[in-house]
C-alpha cells in the first residue's frame, strides 16, 4: 500500500474518543531568565498515555510528523527543532514507523538580541500539532505559552533538558566509529552499503544494530536492513545495507539519517548524524547529468571543418537504407537515358541535385524559423509529426502504384508517370530529389552527427551554410554524372527488362510504407495503423480510377471528371479515416508501448542512479523511423556473444527512443554534440562524468571492445 493511502487510512481512522487527546503538553525552558544575547533552549514537551506514540521528523511508511510554529518577542529568532532519536516500530507486519512513546521533549535554540531592558517581562508561545496513535490515529493541537523576565540566566530543568540533549544525535565525525559507504545495483534493487569499523580496538555489538533511520525517507523501501560483516574480517567493522526504492525519478545525492549502533559492553544504543554526498561516486555535477558537456574534441573547431564534415555525411547519406527506395528511381531513370544526348543527361543531373539543394535549405530556413520560436529540434525532427509520417505513407504509396501501372500522372516536365517508357523531365527529377532528401532525414551518416549538432546550436546564417554543405555531399554524385554524362553508356541498355526492374522497385517503395506505418503504430497505437492502412485503400481506389478513365484519348471533360472523383474519393477517406487520428493524437500516444525485453526505458534519473550506484549503462539512443537504427539493433545488438558480454558485465541496457518528441532526450544528444540517432553511449561504473561514444555504424567486436575499456576505467583507483 502506498504512503498517501496509508496517511488518509489513518486519517479515516482518527474518532474523538470520548474527548481525550492521550497527549499533554508543556512549554518549557532550560533557563529561568533570559540572558541579553545569550542563547537558550525552548521546549515542547509531550507525555503520552500508555500504548500510545507520537511520530519523527520523519513518521515511517505511516503517521505524521509533530509540527512547532514559534511565536517569539520582536528581535528573538529560533533555530531548527532537534530531534532527540526515535525509537522503531513495525505495525501491521510490513509498516515501519519512527516515534517516541511515554514522553519527548522537542527542543529550539532561541537567539535573544543583544539588548533587552532590564526585569522585562517575555511572553513566548508555541503552535503545535501532532497525530497519536495505538489501534487509532487522533490528531491534535494547542497553543502553548510561556512568560520569562529578562535578566541573569539561572538554569531552569537541567536534568529533563540534559537527558532529552543527550539523546539528540550528534555529528558523525564525533562519533567513536568510521563510516564508509558504496552504492550499487543487485537485480532490481539499489542498495546502499555502509560499512562500520569502531575506533580504538573496539567491538561493534550485532544486536538489534547497527540501524539506519532516513530522512529521505520516501526513497526507501522499508524492508529490514541487512546486517552483515566486511569481507576478511571477524569482529572489527558490520556492514549495513540499505535497500532503496528500484527506479526513483529523483536521484538520491545525499544520504541523510540517524545511524543506530552499539558497542560491546554498552547496554544504550549510540546515535549518530549522517549527512554523506553520494553525487560524486557518479560523477554527478551541480544541475545533473543534463548540466555537463560531452561534446567531442572537435566541438571546438572552426565552422569551416564542420563544413567539410557536413558535406562528408551528405556524401555518406546515399549509401544509408532510408535513401535507398527513392534512389532506386533515380537509377530507373538513369538507365532510361543510357545513350541519350549528353545536354538531356547534364539537364536532368543538375535538377535531381537542384531538388537535393533546395530541400536542405528549406529544412534550414524551417529549422531557424522553428527554433526562433521556441522549439527544442534535432535532426530528423519532422518524423516525430504523425501527420508527417501519414503524408509520407500516401505519398509513397501512390509512387508504389505508379510503378505498378495503376495510374499515370502527366505533370509539366515530369511526362507520364507509371509507364513503361517514362521520360523523366526536369521537374520530375527535381521532385525525386526533394523526396530522396526528405526520406535521407531519419538517420545521420557518419560525420553528419557530429555537423549537425554543431549546426543546431549556430546562428541562422552557420545552420544554413552546414545544411546547404550537407545536400551539396548527397546532391555531388548526380552533379558529377550530370558534367560527365558520358558515364551513362557504360549502364545497360534500355529494354523490356525495365519493365520488371520498375515493378521490382515498386515492392521496394510498399516496403517503404510498411516502415511508415511501424512508425505511426509506435507513436499512436495499432488503431492509428489500421485507420491508415484504410486511408490508402481509399487513396488507392482514388488512384485506379484516375488509372481507369484517363488515357491519351481521354477528352478534356472525362479527365476533369475522373480528376474530381479521385479527389473526392482521397478527401473523404481523409475525413472518414484520418481526420480523427490526427484530433485525438495526443490521447493515442499516452497509451503505453510494450518494452523490448532486457531494455528499461530511457530516464536521466535511471542514468544518474545506475551509474552512481556502480552499474555501467549501456544507452541505445533510437527511433523507429531511423533505418539505421534498426539495422543495428537486429544484426549487432542480437548478437549473442555481445548479449553474453552484457550479463557478464551485469550491463543496464537504456533505450532512449526518440520516434515522438522527448526533450531529456533531446538534451542528452545535444550535450554529446549530436543532433539526431543513432548514438550508442557506455557510461562506465560509478564514472557519470566519462562516457564512451560509439559511431553511428557499429559492429559486435567494436562494442565489446569499448565495455572492457569501460571496465578497465572503473577499476581505475578514484572511479
Amino acid at each position: 500500500m502506498s504512503r498517501p493511502l496509508l496517511a488518509l487510512l489513518l486519517l479515516a481512522l482518527c474518532v474523538p474518543a470520548q474527548g481525550q487527546s492521550h497527549v499533554r503538553t508543556q512549554l518549557l525552558a532550560d533557563t529561568e531568565r533570559v540572558a541579553p544575547g545569550q542563547p537558550f533552549l525552548l521546549g515542547v514537551r509531550l507525555k503520552m498515555d500508555p500504548g500510545w506514540h507520537t511520530y519523527w521528523a520523519f513518521s515511517g511508511d505511516a503517521g505524521l510528523p509533530t509540527t512547532a510554529e514559534w511565536q517569539l518577542p520582536p528581535g528573538f529568532s529560533a533555530g531548527p527543532l532537534q530531534w532527540p532519536a526515535p525509537h522503531k516500530y513495525t505495525e501491521s507486519g510490513d509498516l515501519t514507523v519512527y516515534g517516541y512513546q511515554d514522553e519527548v521533549l522537542l527542543m529550539a535554540q532561541i537567539q535573544p538580541p543583544s539588548t533587552l531592558p532590564p526585569d522585562t517581562l517575555l511572553s513566548f508561545g508555541a503552535a503545535v500539532s501532532w497525530l497519536v496513535c495505538r489501534e487509532v490515529c487522533i490528531p491534535g493541537d494547542t497553543t502553548l505559552s510561556l512568560s520569562l523576565p529578562s535578566g541573569r540566566a539561572a538554569p531552569a530543568h537541567p536534568a529533563m533538558f540534559s537527558q532529552y540533549r543527550a539523546r539528540v544525535p550528534g555529528p558523525l565525525a564525533a562519533a567513536a566509529i568510521e563510516l564508509r559507504h558504496h552504492s550499487r545495483q543487485q537485480d532490481e534493487e539499489l542498495l546502499i552499503d555502509l560499512t562500520l569499523t569502531a575506533r580504538s580496538g573496539a567491538l561493534l555489538a550485532d544486536a538489534h544494530a547497527p540501524d539506519f533511520y532516513p530522512l529521505d525517507g520516501a526513497r526507501f523501501a522499508f524492508a529490514p536492513p541487512r546486517r552483515g560483516q566486511p569481507e576478511g574480517t571477524r569482529a572489527p567493522g558490520l556492514d549495513l545495507h540499505l535497500s532503496l526504492k528500484p527506479y526513483e525519478q529523483t536521484p538520491l545525492d545525499r544520504l541523510r539519517g540517524v545511524l543506530v549502533y552499539r558497542l560491546e559492553g554498552e547496554s544504550e544504543a549510540r546515535y549518530a548524524e549522517v549527512d554523506l554526498p553520494l553525487a560524486p561516486q557518479g560523477g554527478v555535477a551541480p544541475g545533473g547529468l543534463l548540466a555537463m558537456d560531452f561534446k567531442a574534441p572537435e566541438a571546438g573547431a572552426s565552422l569551416g571543418w564542420f563544413l567539410l564534415l557536413a558535406a562528408l555525411g551528405g556524401l555518406l547519406l546515399n549509401l544509408m537504407p532510408c535513401v535507398l527506395p527513392v534512389i532506386s528511381l533515380k537509377i530507373l531513370g538513369l538507365v532510361s537515358q543510357s545513350g541519350a544526348e549528353a545536354g538531356r543527361v547534364r539537364r536532368l543531373g543538375l535538377a535531381f541535385a537542384g531538388g537535393i539543394l533546395a530541400s536542405f535549405a528549406g529544412l534550414a530556413l524551417l529549422v531557424v524559423a522553428l527554433r526562433e520560436g521556441g522549439q527544442q529540434l534535432g535532426w530528423g525532427f519532422q518524423f516525430q509529426s504523425p501527420g508527417f509520417v501519414m503524408a509520407m505513407c500516401a505519398l509513397v504509396f501512390a509512387l508504389g502504384l505508379s510503378l505498378f501501372g495503376v495510374f499515370t500522372v502527366n505533370l509539366p516536365g515530369l511526362g507520364a508517370v507509371g509507364t513503361a517508357r517514362r521520360e523523366e523531365g526536369g521537374l520530375g527529377s527535381f521532385l525525386n530529389g526533394v523526396l530522396a532528401t526528405v526520406l535521407a532525414t531519419p538517420c545521420t551518416a557518419p560525420f553528419l552527427g557530429a555537423a549537425m549538432g554543431f549546426a543546431f546550436a549556430q546562428p541562422g546564417p552557420a545552420v544554413l551554410g552546414i545544411f546547404l554543405a550537407s545536400g551539396t555531399g548527397m546532391a555531388l554524385p548526380y552533379a558529377a554524372l550530370a558534367l560527365r554524362p558520358g558515364w551513362t553508356r557504360h549502364l545497360p541498355r534500355p529494354g523490356a527488362w525495365m519493365e520488371r526492374f520498375k515493378q521490382g522497385m515498386g515492392f521496394l517503395l510498399m516496403g517503404t510504407v510498411l516502415w511508415l506505418l511501424w512508425v505511426l503504430g509506435k507513436q499512436l497505437g495499432v488503431e492509428a495503423v489500421v485507420w491508415t492502412g484504410a486511408f490508402l485503400l481509399g487513396l488507392g481506389f482514388a488512384c485506379w480510377i484516375v488509372g481507369q478513365c484517363i488515357d491519351l484519348n481521354s477528352p478534356p471533360a472525362r479527365r476533369r471528371l475522373a480528376w474530381a472523383l479521385s479527389l473526392l474519393v482521397t478527401g473523404a477517406s481523409y475525413g472518414y479515416f484520418l481526420h480523427p487520428l490526427l484530433r485525438d493524437q495526443q490521447e493515442l500516444s499516452a497509451a503505453p508501448t510494450q518494452a523490448d525485453p532486457g531494455w528499461q526505458p530511457f530516464s536521466v534519473a535511471l542514468v544518474e542512479s545506475l551509474v552512481g550506484s556502480g552499474r555501467p549503462v549501456f544507452i541505445d539512443f533510437t527511433a523507429e523511423w531511423c533505418w539505421t537504427c534498426k539495422v543495428n539493433e537486429r544484426t549487432v545488438l542480437t548478437d549473442e556473444p555481445l548479449r553474453q558480454k552484457f550479463a557478464n558485465l551485469d550491463v543496464a541496457l537504456l533505450k532512449a527512443d526518440w520516434t515522438s518528441r522527448n526533450p531529456e532526450i533531446t538534451a542528452l544528444l545535444r550535450a554529446f554534440g549530436r543532433s539526431g540517432v543513432p548514438l550508442y553511449v557506455i557510461f562506465p561504473a560509478g564514472r557519470l562524468d566519462q562516457p564512451l561514444v560509439l559511431p553511428e555504424i557499429i559492429t559486435p567486436g567494436l562494442v565489446i571492445e569499448r565495455l572492457d575499456q569501460a571496465a578497465a576505467l572503473a577499476a581505475k583507483p578514484g572511479a
